[in-house]
């Protein structure tokens, strides 16, 4: 039995190599920065150029960019690269709440590219190089709403909880390859797609400490840290599992802290 590295000091990538999906901004490149302050070699693929990737490289990583719409076939530079870690970062709701029955198959089509099919493609691709390395991390970002409902976005809501599904069955499948497959589901974390300090209106952000046990909103980092930990041997006997980065609103499940102290399930002004 080999001894654990867990607590060894120094970077926790060093050497390693990561592809990050939708790292050109938001919590992609939050995951990017921190893998490579840590030593990676981070590829990040995405459609949009990036917009924050300033990050300490006294550790010896980087970061370099790939054009790739997801929507299409894998680029060869992605398999190329080689990574040790894969993060499926890529997902978005496509348009604002509609009710099902107004609903297009078009529109179901697009939402299973954008957060479900090329989860599939690009792992596909990618598996067999770590498998034959017999080292890797697959990181798969889903949400809250894999895990409950969400009123006018069902289709988007059925793809991301398919995406937990697939998680902890290839887990279970490649685990005596050395490659494991982990989740995080994110809710209240100020991104582009949710322009938190945009969209709530000032008058209105007293009310952020009774979002979650942990107040609100959070922010990319704290999905970053996470993912750095699924990433690095520090989660080593860790695979097939959902890590809720949601300040709490999973575990709470509806039930509000009231400012004068206590719970309730009912707000005043919902």
């Amino acid at each position: 039995m080999t001894e654990p590295n867990c607590f060894t000091p120094g970077p926790l990538l060093a050497g390693r190599r990561a592809v990050v999906t939708g790292g050109a901004a938001g919590i992609g490149a939050a995951v990017a920065r921190a893998f490579a302050a840590h030593g990676a070699h981070v590829l990040v693929a995405d459609i949009e150029p990036m917009t924050q990737c300033t990050f300490d490289s006294s550790a010896g990583g980087s970061i370099t960019r790939l054009e790739w719409d997801v929507r299409t076939a894998c680029p060869d530079g992605l398999v190329e690269h080689r990574p040790d870690v894969l993060v499926n970062n890529v997902g978005h709701f496509v348009q604002p709440p509609h009710t099902f029955a107004a609903n297009s198959p078009a529109l179901w089509d697009e939402l299973h590219e954008i957060n479900f099919a090329h989860v599939l493609r690009l792992t596909h691709a990618l598996l067999p190089g770590m498998t034959e390395r017999r080292r890797g991390s697959i990181i798969n970002l889903t949400t809250v709403e894999a895990h409950r409902a969400i009123p006018g976005h069902a289709v988007y809501s059925g793809y991301k909880a398919a995406l937990t599904g697939f998680t902890r069955s290839l887990s279970a499948e490649i685990g005596p390859s050395g490659v494991r497959v982990n989740a995080i589901a994110p809710d209240l974390v100020e991104t582009p797609q949710v322009p938190y300090e945009d969209i709530v209106p000032h008058e209105d952000r007293h009310l952020w400490p009774t979002w979650s046990p942990l107040c609100g909103p959070g922010q990319p980092d704290d999905v970053a840290g996470v993912a750095l930990f699924l990433a690095s041997d520090l989660s080593r006997f860790v695979t097939g599992g959902t890590i809720h980065v949601d300040g709490g609103t999973h575990a709470t499940g509806g039930w509000f802290p009231r400012r004068s102290g206590g719970w309730t399930n009912r707000p005043r002004n919902p």
